[in-house]
């Protein structure tokens, strides 16, 4: 039994073209006197630059045979009697199978989804033997997914080329009956397109060389500015619409759609960013005295002098906790002058203040996303003086922990190997041990003083780093938000199909089956597909378990590098 793909929308008589290879695939039907009239007109047709691109990707089409419609049909599909030039003969039994040709123009189509080696799904034995193609042409090795592709971009392409057809027989009409006044309009439409594809070449250029200046001065400056790197994703996302206005060159549908769909969901994320963004300038606007009071309030109160309570707390040995009086004191006056002198500080730029929320209401007016980059950066810069405590206090406690590692050593008579990275026994000296104990004895006292003032500043790293990973990750979902994706999901989902499947159904008179090929809707892990990745990247470097580790190890804390965001991104 062989298999012969036929579209669903065709019910004439007269000659099916289409290819013979991977499978039989009719891709339309030429009403003609003879079949070397209607190989001429495929012939003629196939000399445009569009056909040229669809036979690249789908093979040379092709005269395959004569069909003829009986008047009367008993399924919901048409059902011709077809006389094939090449092929399985007549006596061969042949089942249908149909296929929608979805109009480029539509920007339906047919995909393969990730599963790209197997090309149906039937649970029925007995229709998945009837259902065997008869591939022709052994000669051409190919797998299994290259073939399935190729058989899909006949599936896409079969509309295409049944118009370019069409417009072929039109313009040798229109060549014969007015041959000046078309020639005329061929040429003042090429010169009017010229001229759109020189501007459109003049503004990537600039562009490119734009994103040149722009990316040698952003590459030393974005690590440290999430407002420089929101810039920076800002200029992508314009030069990405740029791109997007330039036609694709090829006939493939797929390559139309994904260029469709990313050029829209940029544009949309772009307006949305900018609607919210501008709500949000307007309520800063109304409430700009009751912000600026509530920044003063929330840094001087919380980040300034209760901080100084927590510390002159801890240097009175409190619930009972004797500390070191002397390294306490140390502690407690070092970081109370690194406080006071990042408060002098504030208090002297206090009056831009005001020029800073200035800053936000004007960032808030290109983006929502680029007034949360602004708060990102403030939230760096008005919480650096507990980073710098931090960075003291983990200093001193990493050291004490080698020095405890080393101490360790030491009692159990082995020494760590530089050379070869191992722990090796050692025979130590009595004043190598002597030293050992009165360091051990040091280390002991002043390890719980240590401790205290370590924890102190680092859970304040670590609530820090909490808000800081929330901003970011609320600026990463606005800036890649699949919002246009979502939408053409819920509105068609044939145009982001996830695979193909066989749909079999009973014909009308119920003695036999009707098999169609029918397309998955695009699986929701596939349209957040970077947002998953994204998402792993972010919960792995901000795991409360990884974070318990390093400040039990003595290791700095950090944000996530924005490397790891934008490279899935």
């Amino acid at each position: 039994m062989s298999s012969i793909f036929w579209p669903c929308d065709v019910a004439r008589s007269g000659f099916c073209y289409g290819w013979d290879h991977p499978a039989l695939c009719v891709a339309g039907v030429l009403e003609a006197e003879e079949d070397s009239h209607a190989d001429v007109l495929l012939q003629r047709a196939a000399r445009s630059a569009e056909v040229q691109a669809l036979i690249k990707i789908c093979g040379t089409p092709r005269v395959l045979g004569r069909c003829v419609f009986s008047s009367f049909a008993r399924s919901s599909y048409p059902q011709p009697d077809v006389e094939m030039f090449c092929g399985p003969s007549r006596a061969c039994s042949t089942a249908y199978i149909y296929y929608h040709r979805h109009d480029a123009n539509s920007l339906r189509f047919y995909a393969l989804g990730s599963n790209g080696t197997r090309l149906f799904d039937l649970q029925d034995e007995v229709l998945r033997s009837s259902l065997k193609h008869n591939f022709l042409h052994t000669a051409l090795s190919r797998n299994a997914s290259d073939t399935g592709q190729v058989l899909v971009n006949q599936w896409n392409s079969a509309k295409s080329l049944e118009q370019l057809i069409e417009h072929e027989q039109r313009a040798q009409t229109t060549v014969i009956q007015e041959p000046n006044t078309r020639f005329k309009e061929t040429s003042n439409l090429t010169a009017i397109n010229k001229k759109i594809q020189r501007t459109i070449d003049g503004i990537q250029s600039s562009t490119n060389l734009f994103w040149r200046v722009a990316s040698f001065v952003f590459v030393y400056s974005r690590e440290f500015s999430i407002v420089v790197q929101q810039i920076e994703s800002r200029a992508r996302k314009l030069r990405r619409l740029l791109r997007g206005v330039q036609p694709v060159s090829n006939g493939d549908v797929r390559l139309k759609s994904s260029q469709y769909i990313e050029f829209y969901n940029t544009l949309w994320i772009i307006l949305n960013d900018l609607i919210i963004g501008i709500a949000l300038r307007q309520f800063l606007r109304q409430d700009r005295q009751a912000f600026l009071h509530l920044f003063k309030f929330a840094f001087e109160d919380k980040a300034v002098h209760r901080i100084r309570q927590i510390l002159l707390w801890l240097d009175s040995w409190p619930a009972g906790l004797k500390l070191n009086t002397e390294l306490s004191r140390f502690y407690s006056h070092s970081f109370m002058g690194l406080i006071a002198l990042w408060n002098r500080g504030f208090r002297t730029v206090t009056p831009l203040i005001p020029m800073s929320l200035s800053a936000l209401e004007f960032g808030s007016a290109l983006g929502v996303t680029m007034a949360l980059a602004m708060v990102c950066d403030l939230v760096c810069i008005f919480m650096a003086h507990v980073q710098l405590c931090y960075l003291v206090s983990v200093t001193v406690y990493g050291h004490l922990l080698r020095l405890v590692a080393s101490l360790w050593n030491l009692f159990r008579g082995r020494r760590h190997n530089v050379l070869r990275n191992r722990t090796d026994p050692w025979d130590y000296d009595v004043d190598q041990l002597l030293l050992g104990t009165i360091l051990f004895t040091l280390v002991a006292y002043l390890f719980p003083t240590v401790l205290v003032y370590y924890i102190l500043f680092a859970t304040m790293r670590v609530s820090t780093i909490l808000v800081y990973a929330s901003l970011e990750t609320t600026l990463a979902f606005m800036n890649y938000f699949p919002l246009f994706a979502l939408m053409l999901r819920v509105k068609d989902p044939q145009r982001s199909p996830g695979g193909i499947y066989m749909r079999v159904e009973p014909t009308r008179g119920g003695n036999g089956v009707d098999v169609s090929v029918e397309s998955y809707t695009l699986p929701l892990a596939v349209t957040f597909n970077q947002y998953v990745e994204l998402w792993k990247r972010l919960a792995k470097h901000y795991h409360p378990l990884r974070l318990v580790w390093y400040v039990v190890s003595g290791r700095v804390l950090d944000t996530i590098p924005r490397t790891c965001v934008h490279s899935t991104t």
